[in-house]
């Protein structure tokens, strides 16, 4: 019996290569392709589609793929202006991310692919040949919301070699992101690296929390916005400022933390760092706002002594692009605070409500940081 078993496993043995010869082969797709020239190609094997659109920020609507006989879809586009781009291919209305691209955005709603245009010359956000930082993930138990969450953490070059503590930078980012699209959309440690490389900015501690609350995605112009910001402020200051200090050299004075956003996590920065001036010098907003009925239900003591604030802030700072769905009430907010007497740094982009946007606040900002 027992030669019997032998035979038949060493059967199957032979059976399974047979097997695996027979199995057809994928066609190899490389997608997208950027080309010397600044155009790019995009692939997308459908054979059974009726319709591939692709959709991306830098052309207007969704354009039409061509099919060939094998089932291939294609198109190519450009000359495109450098810069990081999210897309999506539109298959038959169904929107999906590109399933031969690594480079996914990370987020909870849409699905989309990167791709990166490179420039003559090496953007700041692009990987160069200067030292790197380090990326670590983490958990936390939130007090205030009985969960356990996640945040990344950047340590600056050489963190790991000494025994220097460090100014902390909070960076939020925005509805539906998670806390990995500062890291992988943001690019904010690759920035960082090169900003350091280059002497423009300090070395510094770059923390990354996950913003959403659950508690949906209120209107920001009403006093509901400040029930969800509420939430992440508890959150801010009773975890996960705790833990950095905690688990890392983190500096822990008001003078050496900074709080930042883009969108909603602008709006999260704003209403935490008003709401904490004696943990934060350093608060900028990115493409966000708060509305003149949180500012002035909340913050009376933010502007009713505007010499006392002004003095204790090391930076106010807001930026947003001309073409922002919410440069209006962005602009109502910056002349509110003019109205009350507190001084701020504006920056006015062109371009809308993007991440091309915030990588470029982002990068103003590092170079500003506790100096």
């Amino acid at each position: 019996m027992k030669k019997i078993i032998n035979i038949i496993i060493a059967s199957l043995f032979l059976f399974v290569p047979l097997l695996i010869a027979q199995r057809p082969r994928m066609q190899a797709i490389e997608s997208p392709q950027v080309h010397a020239d600044r155009t790019v190609t995009f692939n997308f094997k459908a054979p059974q589609a009726n319709q591939v659109e692709l959709s991306t920020q830098f052309i207007k609507g969704p354009q039409a793929l061509t099919k060939d006989s094998t089932g291939l879809w294609t198109i190519t586009l450009g000359p495109v202006e450098p810069d990081i781009y999210p897309y999506n291919f539109i298959v038959d209305g169904i929107s999906v991310a590109d399933p031969n691209n690594v480079n996914i955005f990370p987020n909870e709603r849409f699905k989309s692919s990167l791709v990166e245009i490179p420039a003559d010359k090496p953007a700041i956000y692009s990987l160069q040949n200067v030292p790197h930082g380090q990326m670590t993930y983490c958990y936390y138990f939130s007090k205030s919301m009985q969960v356990t969450r996640p945040l990344i953490v950047y340590t600056p070059p050489g963190y790991n070699k000494n025994n220097q503590k460090y100014p902390v930078f909070y960076l939020i980012s925005g509805t539906t992101d998670t806390e990995e699209t500062w890291f992988k959309v943001g690019r904010a440690n690759v920035i960082l690296d090169n900003l350091i490389a280059q002497n423009k900015a300090v070395p510094m501690l770059i923390v990354m929390p996950y913003g959403n609350t659950f508690t949906g995605t209120p209107d920001p112009s009403s006093l509901q916005a400040a029930d969800m910001y509420k939430i992440f402020n508890d959150d801010l200051v009773g975890s996960i400022i705790p833990y950095v200090e905690e688990n890392f050299r983190a500096i822990p004075k008001r003078e050496s933390r900074a709080i930042a956003g883009f969108s909603r996590g602008g709006g999260q920065s704003l209403f935490a760092g008003f709401t904490n001036i004696d943990k934060f010098a350093w608060i900028c907003s990115y493409s966000a706002y708060l509305s003149p009925e949180v500012f002035e239900k909340y913050f009376s003591n933010i502007y009713s002594d505007p010499q006392a604030t002004n003095n204790r802030l090391k930076l106010l700072w807001l930026g947003v692009g001309n073409e922002d769905f919410l440069y209006k009430q962005a602009i109502t907010f910056n002349e509110l605070l003019k109205e009350k007497h507190i001084e701020q740094q504006n920056l006015i982009t062109s371009g809308g409500h993007t991440w091309m946007n915030a990588r470029l606040y982002l990068t103003e900002t590092l170079q500003l940081f506790f100096k």
